[in-house]
């Protein structure tokens, strides 16, 4: 067993381990970068840092959030890894579980930004499917989702 936070995007539901979270956050005020992939909404200051900030809704392809009539807002995930250490914008929280994920359901690996989140499979919590990821690794050069810069 092992504590995974569950969180919100749109109607679809995700889970990350909880050793990989540092802090859950009201998100800050966000400063662009110039040429930044589409998936970094920016940098911000954080404990004496500047870090990232990454847009899962735009990771998983989907259209910018809007604050509800409930005046629910995003959070930010500060994620941190032996090799990553930045912010992830996610919809909701919605709790923390202790998840067997020996029975999670494998599926087929989807094409869709296969490169920057690695999904472990998918787990059923209270009548919904929860998508269990592996790691999210933050875009860093504009080749990485364009290929063609300048006309090359």
């Amino acid at each position: 067993m092992e504590d995974y936070i569950i969180f919100t995007i749109g109607d679809n539901y995700y889970a990350l381990s909880v050793a990989s979270i540092q802090r859950i956050i009201q998100v800050p005020s966000v400063t662009a970068i110039p040429n930044a992939h589409p998936m970094v909404e920016g940098m911000m200051s954080y404990e004496d840092r500047v870090i990232k900030v990454a847009n899962f809704r735009a990771m998983m392809g989907m259209e910018s959030f809007e604050e509800s009539a409930t005046g629910k807002s995003q959070k930010l995930l500060i994620y941190q890894t032996e090799n990553a250490f930045f912010g992830i914008k996610v919809d909701q929280i919605e709790d923390i579980k202790s998840l067997d994920c020996s029975t999670l359901k494998h599926v087929d690996r989807l094409e869709a930004n296969v490169s920057f989140v690695e999904m472990n499979g998918v787990i059923e919590i209270d009548d919904k499917l929860v998508n269990v990821i592996k790691s999210v690794t933050l875009p860093m050069k504009e080749r990485e989702y364009n290929g063609n810069i300048n006309g090359e």
